[in-house]
């Protein structure tokens, strides 16, 4: 078995000073760089479902790699959501081969077959957990001297995730539970506003959905929600990035949030003209088994002293649980199947009078949206996921079964959607926000991985000197014996287990060049303009901004202005003196 924990080491050319691989480390990685021209490959997505049209960088990531100097090759495909012409544009060359590059990026796994040996890989390995069915690709990543550098282990220095789709599984499952839940209510007597949202994929991108979901909410707030439904609640389990995208889309709903002790309340009493929402962290249903408080040290350190009470007292009171927490073996699960088929029995009922056409629910929980899609996790009857094919299932509490791959929505128990590639329903927008993310890395990998030792490290992101944020790759070859210990990084080189400290031999940093500070300059403006789902047709106006900006360096650096403050002065201040000149100039020139 093999476990991973991330390496932390200040920068490369130290890290190669330290172990001894190179005496001036600079110098070394300055001769890589003149010896050859770097070459990439972004690889063709060849594994699994037939909805994978991700890619991990999108033409104008490539486009910028071009203007470096770098060689980026592009394995054909016609499933890819970018047209293989947006990247040829680019300046990517189109090709079959890609042995000549050193590094090789994708999304989802390589199929053994196509490993090609002693490369530098970049994609989500899924064998963190040692998932069997990823077994025999790692032992042949571990045979055919092949770095990996797993996405899921790129992590800041306090160890949180820095390249993740996360935020559009949150997206896209939240859609497509919405959608779930308007097709499951009509089965059970209800014509509701969500019977007019479609599932994710059937959208060319989030702003179509979010549309969709917004004419939905003002038919709620109208009253055209069936009292004998009563109000709903939706719980967020975690708040993480899948969380946070998730809650991105029910924003567009008329949606109220309480905190978990009051769901009780708006459940039995609430408006149905809105929705109710609230987010569930650990400290909200993790409890001591002696009867102690939560304490997050403790149960990080100890979580077998700790059990879960959702299904006591947050569960019986919600329509829709989004869960989107990270779960470990170790770790209590929120929803035992005891615990399930308690959700599903008639006390769960709303109080509703059950009138002819008007029936009342069976149960109160309608629905389950597991975006973190880990069979067997936190939600222990989740042993199979569903697909974007056939994204919903019903599962029987009573007989324990789930029907899989069925268009019915009617029927007993509850609906669930678990699918284990929800942005890939959202491809463009999901290769934006993910390369977004990636792209500051990606130079400094390109430069560095042609220099061949068998051990993996940890490379910092672009910055002053080299500092911030950094990465550890996953499996190095030697691994497969190394044995593991409380002083020891199992699944890093054995050159990197605790020594005694010594001095550091001082080297100085390299000047970075112009063109290199204008890359990080764009990755930083594209990575932004990703993160908050922006329009990339606003990035030349966002430059524009910013040198405006930078022409008063004193005024920029004095310049603060939290939410509050900005909406009250565009109301009062810009707003006014706007609508003034507007007025003004169609009293002047009232033909326009």
């Amino acid at each position: 078995m093999w476990r991973v924990k991330p390496l932390t080491v200040g920068s490369l050319p130290s890290l190669l000073s330290q172990v001894g691989l190179c005496r001036h480390a600079s110098a070394a990685a300055a001769a890589v760089g003149k010896g050859k021209q770097r070459i990439m490959a972004i690889r063709r997505e060849d594994y699994g479902s037939q909805w994978e049209r991700r890619a991990p960088l999108n033409p104008l990531h490539v486009k910028s790699l071009v203007d470096q100097g770098v060689k980026v090759l592009v394995q054909p495909s016609n499933r890819r959501a970018y047209p293989l012409q947006d990247y040829e544009r680019s300046g990517a060359i189109i090709q079959e081969d890609i042995n000549e590059a050193s590094l090789i990026m994708g999304v989802k796994q390589v199929p053994i077959p196509r490993l090609i040996p002693s490369k530098t890989y970049c994609f989500f390995s899924h064998t963190i957990k040692a998932q069997t069915e990823n077994m025999p690709m790692l032992d042949q990543l571990l045979e055919k001297n092949i770095r990996l550098l797993d996405y899921e282990k790129i992590v800041d220095e306090n160890g949180k995730r820095m390249v993740a789709f996360g935020k559009f599984a949150g997206i896209a499952g939240m859609i497509n539970i919405l959608h779930g839940i308007g097709l499951r209510l009509l089965a059970l007597g209800h014509h509701t506003p969500f019977i007019h949202i479609a599932a994710a994929h059937n959208y060319r991108n989030s702003s179509m959905a979010r549309q969709a979901i917004r004419d939905a909410g003002y038919e709620i707030s109208l009253g055209l929600m069936p009292k004998s439904v009563g109000p709903l609640t939706f719980v967020f389990m975690g708040s993480g990035n899948v969380s946070q995208g998730a809650k991105e889309m029910i924003d567009e709903l008329p949606v109220e949030y309480v905190e978990p002790q009051d769901l009780k309340e708006v459940a039995q009493h609430g408006d149905t003209r809105k929705i109710y929402a609230t987010v569930v962290n650990r400290k909200h249903h993790l409890v001591r088994k002696d009867g102690g408080e939560f304490e997050a040290a403790e149960y990080d350190a100890y979580p077998d002293r700790y059990k879960s009470v959702f299904n006591e007292e947050i569960g019986p009171w919600a329509s829709c649980i989004i869960n989107g927490i990270f779960w470990d073996v170790k770790h209590p699960r929120f929803l035992t199947n005891m615990d399930t088929q308690t959700l599903l029995g008639p006390v769960a009922v709303p109080p509703t009078s059950n009138e002819p056409g008007c029936p009342t629910l069976p149960h109160r929980l309608l629905a389950i949206c597991d975006i973190t899609a880990d069979p067997g996790g936190s939600i222990e009857f989740m042993t199979e996921c569903t697909t974007i094919e056939s994204p919903f299932c019903l599962y029987d509490a009573d007989h324990r079964h789930q029907h899989f791959k069925s268009l019915r929505f009617s029927g007993d128990g509850v609906l669930v959607c678990s699918i284990d590639n929800m942005p890939a329903q959202l491809p463009r927008e999901a290769t934006d926000f993910f390369g977004g993310l990636l792209f500051p890395l990606v130079p400094e990998l390109v430069r560095y991985c042609d220099i061949h030792f068998k051990c993996f490290i940890k490379i910092a992101t672009p910055g002053p000197h080299n500092q911030g944020s950094s990465f550890a790759v996953a499996w190095w070859p030697e691994a497969r014996n190394h044995q593991s210990s409380e002083d020891s990084s199992y699944g890093i080189h054995p050159m990197f287990k605790k020594t005694a400290e010594k001095p550091e031999e001082s080297i100085p940093e390299p000047t970075v060049s112009l063109s290199d500070r204008v890359a990080t300059a764009e990755a930083t403006v594209l990575g932004f303009v990703a993160k908050k789902s922006m329009d990339f047709s606003d990035v030349p106006d966002m430059i524009a901004l910013s040198k405006t900006l930078a022409k008063d360096p004193q005024a920029l650096d004095a310049l603060s202005m939290d939410r509050t403050t900005a909406s009250y002065k565009m109301t009062h201040g810009l707003g006014t003196t706007f609508e003034e000149q507007c007025v003004d100039e169609y009293i002047l020139f009232p033909e326009h």
